[in-house]
């Protein structure tokens, strides 16, 4: 009789993870198609929600096991975006309108003082809230750049928030990076370590950038002729092989990706466009990126950090809008988009969180205050963030819905 029933399933049954994985990706797709028609909300305000309850039922094993998978499908995704973000910065502007440049700084610097100091003062040590500042530099590109995707945002508040969340990214890795050798001096006592690791992540990061953007530009004559279909499936293939050639050297994804994007934008006489069929393939990975980022917050880390995440966003908020609303009109715009976009900066940035998480594996003490509070940052603007930004361009008038 145990013969004749071998080919049956076993009992209760044993779903493999891809199952899992394909229906958080259409539940995310409804859902998401769901707020977006009953509630006005941005579609991807549903992502991470759909990727928490999909990690409740699916258990503990479904992230740990599958980590490698999820976090190279989070690689991708940043990296296109990331690339794509980068693209749409123009120096040339930022040379004309050198009081833009200065908001990004001013903003950037007051978020990093003022999360610091609010670290700090709760009782957070040096070297964590230093990281927490870094952190709090950046806002999401993710986030920021779908919701003026969807919205077909054009106007100043859009273009400035996309050219100044791209340079607060930029600040925030640097910074991040630069802390990590203050991390090893104050651990491991290695000034050797301290100064070779920040000079070569940063030094090898822009080398890897600056060889992407050749690439794709001697490609790019070949591109044009190509349907546009075609010529994504080469980019694509060229991203990917970059975030090989950076997984192995062991650089950060969020700086080569920026820097590739801002050299095909300003360092070729035309200016390098996205292939029109890019977008569908960068939604689906879209998608994928709010699922796993959703997966990963756990109710622990919502518990041990959340008061205080909730305080550093405040702090973190109001500092980046003073920072914009001081240069407002010096930089070209009226207190009232000075208002707004500040405002639409306060989602937090997914990839400076990732930046965080490694330098979480690479010395657990940090584990018990760094990671629960940035996790619980995350989760909070995930499902904040991309409504702050919708009503800020809707309120500046720039939506073309």
């Amino acid at each position: 009789m145990e013969h004749a029933v071998f080919f049956l399933p076993d009992w209760p049954p044993n779903f493999s993870p891809l199952l899992w994985i394909a229906l958080a990706v259409v539940g995310a797709a409804l859902a998401g198609e769901w707020v977006r028609q009953n509630l006005g909300l941005p579609r991807i305000t549903a992502y991470p929600v759909i990727g928490m309850v999909v990690a409740a039922l699916a258990g503990d094993p479904l992230v740990a096991q599958h980590s490698e998978w999820l976090r190279w499908g989070l690689n991708v995704a940043l990296a296109i975006l990331l690339l794509e973000l980068g693209s749409r910065v123009d120096l040339a502007w930022l040379r004309h309108n050198r009081w833009l440049l200065l908001t990004s700084f001013c903003e950037s610097l007051a978020a990093f003082g003022a999360v610091f100091a609010v670290g700090r003062y709760l009782g957070m040590a040096m070297v964590p809230a230093v990281l927490m500042g870094a952190i709090g530099m950046a806002s999401s590109p993710a986030v920021i750049m779908r919701v003026v995707a969807e919205s077909k945002a054009q106007g100043q508040v859009s273009t400035r928030l996309l050219v100044l969340t791209a340079l607060n990214t930029i600040y925030a890795v640097v910074t991040l990076h630069l802390a990590t050798g203050g991390l090893h001096q104050h651990y491991r006592g290695d000034w050797v370590l301290a100064i070779s690791h920040p000079l070569y992540l940063l030094g090898a990061g822009l080398v890897v950038g600056k060889l992407l953007a050749e690439a794709i530009s001697r490609v790019d004559r070949w591109l044009i002729k190509m349907r546009d279909e075609y010529a994504s499936i080469v980019l694509l293939g060229l991203v990917l092989m970059t975030i090989g050639l950076i997984e192995a050297l062991r650089l950060p994804v969020t700086l080569c990706m920026l820097f590739a994007g801002l050299v095909l934008r300003n360092g070729t006489p035309r200016a390098w466009v996205f292939p029109r069929h890019f977008g569908s393939v960068g939604g689906v990975l879209v998608v994928m990126l709010f699922l796993v980022v959703g997966m990963q917050i756990r109710i622990d880390h919502l518990l041990t950090g959340g008061i205080l995440a909730l305080v550093l966003i405040g702090a973190r908020s109001l500092a980046k809008l003073g920072g914009v609303l001081l240069l407002a009109r010096p930089a070209g715009i009226s207190w009232r988009q000075g208002l707004l976009l500040g405002l639409a900066l306060s989602p937090t940035a997914g990839p400076v969180l990732v930046a965080a998480a490694d330098v979480g594996q690479l010395y657990p003490e940090l584990q018990g205050t760094l990671i629960p509070v940035a996790m619980s940052a995350a989760a909070i603007m995930e499902l904040v963030g991309p409504v702050i930004v919708a009503l800020c361009l809707k309120f500046s008038g720039e939506r073309r819905e």
